[in-house]
């Protein structure tokens, strides 16, 4: 049994019971190399003078800090969002009961992606230069996570331009190198400490409990997978050198991606030319590479989790076994995006999850997958 409990900080002070007892239902949305965001729903009323109370809160206020944290069966503390307040909305009725105030938070990227500038980064690699950015706005990134890349040939000869802004300049970045790079903003493990992050997916389990669909150990409400032969693609493209006028060609192994299975998706990969900008400071393979490893990801999942039953909190960039599914889905999957939904009474977790492989199939007995769970 997973009992929740969850906690509110308002401009990193804990909330008081009153603020806690102003709010209905709380929905936290985490998507992988997306802005993280939570809605939370107030509702109006009117005092015995007719004034409306609720919106007008001092700290119910765009740009106020809300930072959302939850734990399952007594363990610690896990934070789901740590930013501003975007948007306040109300809605207003003449029936009681009706009007309801609902609040917008956004993670910190959102203050990275407020001011647009130029700033040239000359001869450095991209993690230096996501560095850089992170240290700039060390007012709310107090640290970071990031994963060393390979260097292009003429790492001298290259300059990266930012024109826009710094979150848009990361998110470049990272679409560019090799290993399936992210570039995102997690909250820190206290108020007001988001973590900048520039890494790779993780390569094996993240150490979650393992969702299962069947059996005694059953965790998950439901789940449905969709397989595509349409998107696994292998690249192949050219470069030019400056220097010497030499030709460099190339074309992407699939064998050298980081699969999270035995086998490789259904289907023949078809081939595609990597676009022109596409290898721009970064080695050739390392873009063809970085193309075909996105294309990879032709298996998806979405489902539920099993209320007051899966005793872990999921979030994106994490590897997670399914298992008590058909063979060749059971084994790692990476969750995309996760849903959270609290309310007084119940919290709620539904996700989305990607593989770039499938596993050998029935009587597979690769490690992680107990047939005991069954």
């Amino acid at each position: 049994m997973s009992c929740a409990q969850f906690k509110l900080f308002f401009n990193d002070q804990v909330a008081t019971a009153k603020q806690m007892d102003s709010f209905e239902t709380i929905t936290v949305q985490q998507e992988m190399d997306m802005g993280w965001t939570a809605s939370l729903e107030i509702p109006l009323c009117t005092n015995t003078q007719g004034d409306w109370t609720g919106e007008s809160e001092s700290w119910f206020q765009p740009m106020n800090r809300l930072r959302i944290e939850v734990n399952l069966q007594g363990g610690s503390y896990v934070p789901l969002i740590d930013g501003p307040i975007v948007t306040c909305n109300y809605d207003m009725h003449m029936e009681p009961g009706q009007s309801m105030g609902h609040v917008e938070v956004h993670d910190d990227g959102f203050l990275l992606h407020r001011n647009e500038n130029v700033k040239l980064y000359p001869g450095i690699t991209d993690d230096q230069i996501a560095q850089q950015i992170y240290d700039d706005n060390n007012d709310y990134i107090k640290s970071t996570q990031i994963d060393s890349v390979d260097a292009p040939a003429n790492l001298s000869d290259n300059t990266t331009v930012l024109r826009g802004t710094s979150m848009e300049l990361l998110q470049q970045l990272a679409r560019r190198q090799h290993m399936t790079m992210h570039a995102s903003i997690l909250p820190g493990a206290q108020p007001h400490s988001s973590i900048g992050c520039f890494q790779k997916d993780p390569s094996g389990d993240s150490g979650l409990p393992a969702m299962v669909l069947l059996g005694k150990n059953r965790n998950l409400l439901n789940i449905r997978f969709s397989s595509t032969a349409a998107t696994a693609a292998a690249f192949r493209g050219a470069s030019i050198s400056l220097s010497d006028a030499s030709v460099d060609s190339s074309t992407a192994s699939l064998s050298d991606i980081n699969r999270l299975g035995t086998d490789p998706p259904s289907g023949t990969p078809v081939n595609r030319l990597l676009r022109p900008g596409q290898a721009r400071n970064v080695n050739l393979q390392s873009a063809l590479l970085a193309a075909s490893e996105q294309s990879a990801y032709a298996l998806h999942a979405e489902g539920e989790v099993l209320k007051d039953s899966y005793p872990a909190v999921l979030q994106p960039y994490q590897n997670v076994q399914v298992t008590g599914s058909n063979g060749r889905l059971s084994g790692l999957w990476l969750i995309r995006k996760v849903t959270h939904t609290l309310t007084r009474n119940s919290y709620g977790q539904t996700f989305q999850l990607q593989r770039n492989a499938r596993s050998a199939g029935t009587g597979n007995t690769s490690p992680g997958i107990p047939a005991s769970i069954f």
